[in-house]
Protein backbone atom coordinates (compact mmCIF):
# COMPACT_ATOMS: atom_id res chain seq x y z
CA UNK A 1 0.00 0.00 0.00
CA UNK A 2 2.78 2.43 0.86
CA UNK A 3 4.48 1.79 -2.49
CA UNK A 4 1.22 2.55 -4.33
CA UNK A 5 0.68 5.73 -2.29
CA UNK A 6 4.27 6.88 -2.92
CA UNK A 7 3.91 6.22 -6.66
CA UNK A 8 0.66 8.20 -6.79
CA UNK A 9 1.95 11.12 -4.75
CA UNK A 10 5.09 11.31 -6.92
CA UNK A 11 2.87 11.56 -10.02
CA UNK A 12 0.86 14.33 -8.34
CA UNK A 13 4.04 16.24 -7.46
CA UNK A 14 5.42 15.78 -11.00
CA UNK A 15 2.17 17.15 -12.43
CA UNK A 16 2.25 20.07 -9.96
CA UNK A 17 5.80 20.93 -11.01
CA UNK A 18 4.91 20.76 -14.69
CA UNK A 19 1.81 22.96 -14.35
CA UNK A 20 3.70 25.44 -12.14
CA UNK A 21 6.40 25.65 -14.81
CA UNK A 22 3.63 26.41 -17.34
CA UNK A 23 2.45 29.40 -15.28
CA UNK A 24 -0.34 27.94 -13.16
CA UNK A 25 -0.80 28.48 -9.45
CA UNK A 26 -1.05 24.94 -8.15
CA UNK A 27 -1.83 22.95 -5.06
CA UNK A 28 -1.97 19.31 -4.09
CA UNK A 29 -4.93 18.52 -1.89
CA UNK A 30 -4.41 16.60 1.34
CA UNK A 31 -6.99 13.90 1.91
CA UNK A 32 -7.95 14.01 -1.74
CA UNK A 33 -10.73 11.69 -2.65
CA UNK A 34 -12.50 12.70 0.53
CA UNK A 35 -16.01 14.03 0.77
CA UNK A 36 -15.14 17.74 0.53
CA UNK A 37 -12.06 17.45 -1.69
CA UNK A 38 -12.67 14.86 -4.41
CA UNK A 39 -9.65 16.01 -6.45
CA UNK A 40 -5.88 15.58 -6.11
CA UNK A 41 -4.52 18.64 -7.92
CA UNK A 42 -5.92 22.10 -8.57
CA UNK A 43 -4.26 24.42 -11.09
CA UNK A 44 -5.40 28.00 -11.75
CA UNK A 45 -4.21 30.52 -14.32
CA UNK A 46 -5.98 33.68 -15.48
CA UNK A 47 -9.41 32.43 -14.45
CA UNK A 48 -8.93 28.92 -15.86
CA UNK A 49 -9.33 26.28 -13.17
CA UNK A 50 -8.26 22.69 -13.69
CA UNK A 51 -9.26 20.00 -11.19
CA UNK A 52 -7.38 16.76 -11.68
CA UNK A 53 -7.87 13.35 -10.11
CA UNK A 54 -4.58 11.45 -10.53
CA UNK A 55 -4.04 7.71 -10.86
CA UNK A 56 -0.67 6.02 -11.39
CA UNK A 57 -1.94 2.53 -12.14
CA UNK A 58 -0.74 -0.19 -14.49
CA UNK A 59 -4.32 -0.70 -15.73
CA UNK A 60 -6.61 1.98 -17.11
CA UNK A 61 -8.39 3.60 -14.14
CA UNK A 62 -12.15 3.94 -13.79
CA UNK A 63 -13.81 6.16 -11.20
CA UNK A 64 -16.70 4.95 -9.08
CA UNK A 65 -20.06 6.62 -9.77
CA UNK A 66 -20.17 8.28 -6.34
CA UNK A 67 -16.65 9.65 -6.79
CA UNK A 68 -17.64 11.04 -10.19
CA UNK A 69 -20.77 12.62 -8.71
CA UNK A 70 -18.80 14.39 -5.95
CA UNK A 71 -16.03 15.41 -8.36
CA UNK A 72 -18.57 16.84 -10.83
CA UNK A 73 -20.37 18.75 -8.07
CA UNK A 74 -17.06 20.19 -6.83
CA UNK A 75 -16.05 21.25 -10.38
CA UNK A 76 -19.41 22.91 -10.98
CA UNK A 77 -19.14 24.91 -7.75
CA UNK A 78 -15.56 25.95 -8.58
CA UNK A 79 -16.10 26.56 -12.28
CA UNK A 80 -13.34 24.01 -12.93
CA UNK A 81 -12.53 21.78 -15.88
CA UNK A 82 -12.38 18.27 -14.42
CA UNK A 83 -9.95 15.61 -15.62
CA UNK A 84 -8.86 12.14 -14.68
CA UNK A 85 -5.08 11.91 -15.17
CA UNK A 86 -3.42 8.54 -15.62
CA UNK A 87 0.30 7.92 -15.49
CA UNK A 88 0.91 4.74 -17.41
CA UNK A 89 3.95 2.51 -17.19
CA UNK A 90 6.79 4.16 -19.08
CA UNK A 91 5.98 7.65 -17.75
CA UNK A 92 3.19 8.23 -20.29
CA UNK A 93 0.54 10.67 -19.10
CA UNK A 94 -3.04 10.50 -20.36
CA UNK A 95 -6.06 12.68 -19.50
CA UNK A 96 -9.78 11.96 -19.69
CA UNK A 97 -12.46 14.61 -19.31
CA UNK A 98 -14.76 14.33 -16.34
CA UNK A 99 -17.67 14.24 -18.80
CA UNK A 100 -16.25 11.15 -20.51
CA UNK A 101 -15.71 9.47 -17.12
CA UNK A 102 -19.28 10.35 -16.16
CA UNK A 103 -20.58 8.86 -19.44
CA UNK A 104 -18.43 5.73 -19.05
CA UNK A 105 -16.34 6.61 -22.12
CA UNK A 106 -13.00 5.13 -21.08
CA UNK A 107 -12.00 3.92 -24.57
CA UNK A 108 -8.40 4.58 -25.59
CA UNK A 109 -9.37 7.17 -28.20
CA UNK A 110 -11.12 9.31 -25.54
CA UNK A 111 -7.87 9.88 -23.59
CA UNK A 112 -5.80 12.99 -24.37
CA UNK A 113 -2.03 13.25 -24.26
CA UNK A 114 -0.27 15.95 -22.26
CA UNK A 115 0.47 17.67 -25.60
CA UNK A 116 -3.28 17.77 -26.33
CA UNK A 117 -3.97 19.33 -22.92
CA UNK A 118 -1.20 21.86 -23.62
CA UNK A 119 -2.85 22.90 -26.89
CA UNK A 120 -6.33 23.21 -25.39
CA UNK A 121 -5.22 25.35 -22.44
CA UNK A 122 -2.26 26.99 -24.24
CA UNK A 123 0.19 25.77 -21.67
Amino acid sequence: MVKTYAKGSKFERDLLNYLHFKGFSVCRIASSGGWYTPTDVIAIRNGTVLAIECKAWAKKPRLEKEKIRRFKEWCEKAGAHGFLAWKQTGNIWKFLTLKDAEDGNYQDERWFSLDDINRVFML
